[in-house]
């Protein structure tokens, strides 16, 4: 009894042993299993990305409403596949954390699956940006059109204001009655774009129905002295001409509120974008360094 109890002891010290033993290319083979898992997941997300047609994402094609529907259609169909791509991104990087903590796995294999971890937690980083580019965008798209318009209507009034300022002195009547129908005209611009504004909350249309307002002040102020001129009363036109030049200063005629918003809220993340992939392509090129030194 004590000799087989002996033995038992014996067979299981073995067995602890050779476990031991054998444990780092068991562990190999188990992280092999897990990369294989990574590896699928991040082809999964590549599928994902390659259905959206980036470019489209671009607001570079804000010239005409139907480049605007293009883009807009480009951005919601790009949603689902983004976040599709992030979670595929996230198990990727869960699977090379997993697999970079097994015991007794060769130092460089375990280098290698953690330098693997980072380039899916680079990669689902820029894919978050990507989701937060494509939100800010679709709230564009969803203005655009009647932010188009308005660009487009404020560009012939603003070219009737200057014609109708030229001939203030030879036909000040005639000026008037044109500079307010270009009043008229602007103000019924800031209305839609408030109106828009108060049902989407998008600041930029906050933004340009402001830039319109100034632009209607100053085309009724501009109707003033017409009507000055045309009364002839010089003290007025001084007077009027004055008001009038320090309006003038007051107003930005000629300022591209879509550029200073794509400036300020998709720049940034176009440019932190950049430095990630960066990043994340110097960690691969370092990673498969390394797989292929040692396989």
């Amino acid at each position: 009894m004590r000799a087989a109890t002996l033995l038992a002891g014996t067979v299981l010290v073995l067995l602890a042993a050779l476990t031991w033993f054998t444990l780092p290319w068991l562990q190999t083979r188990r992280a092999d299993l897990l990369l294989a898992d990574a590896n699928g997941h991040i082809e999964s997300a590549n599928r994902s990305l390659a259905e959206i047609d980036i470019d489209l994402l671009s607001p570079e094609g804000f010239t005409s409403l139907e480049e605007i529907d293009k883009a807009r259609e480009a951005v919601a169909a790009a949603g689902p596949r983004l976040e599709e791509s992030t979670a595929e991104v996230d198990k990727a990087e869960a699977a090379a954390e997993k697999g970079s903590g097994l015991l007794r796995l060769p130092d460089w294999y375990a280098d290698y699956l953690r330098k693997k971890q980072e380039v899916a937690k680079l990669r689902g980083r820029q894919l978050r940006l990507l989701e937060d580019a494509a939100g800010k965008l679709e709230e564009l798209y969803q203005a655009a059109p009647l932010m188009f318009q308005a660009m487009e209507e404020m560009d012939r009034l603003l070219g009737r204001f200057e014609s109708a300022m030229d001939t203030t002195q030879d036909d000040p009547v005639g000026a008037a009655a044109a500079l307010d129908e270009v009043s008229r005209s602007m103000r019924a611009i800031q209305q839609r774009l408030e109106d828009l504004y108060a049902r989407s909350g998008f600041i930029l249309l906050q933004h340009m129905a402001d830039n319109v307002r100034s632009n209607a002040e100053l085309a009724e102020q501009s109707k003033l002295l017409a009507d000055a001129v045309a009364g002839g009363d010089q003290s007025l036109v001084q007077q009027t001409a004055s008001d009038l030049e320090n309006h003038l200063m007051e107003t930005d005629i000629g300022i591209d509120y879509l550029q200073l918003w794509l400036d300020t809220e998709i720049k940034p993340l176009k440019s932190e974008y950049e430095v990630l992939r960066s990043r994340q392509q110097q960690l691969d090129q370092e990673a498969a360094e390394l797989f292929h030194e040692h396989r």
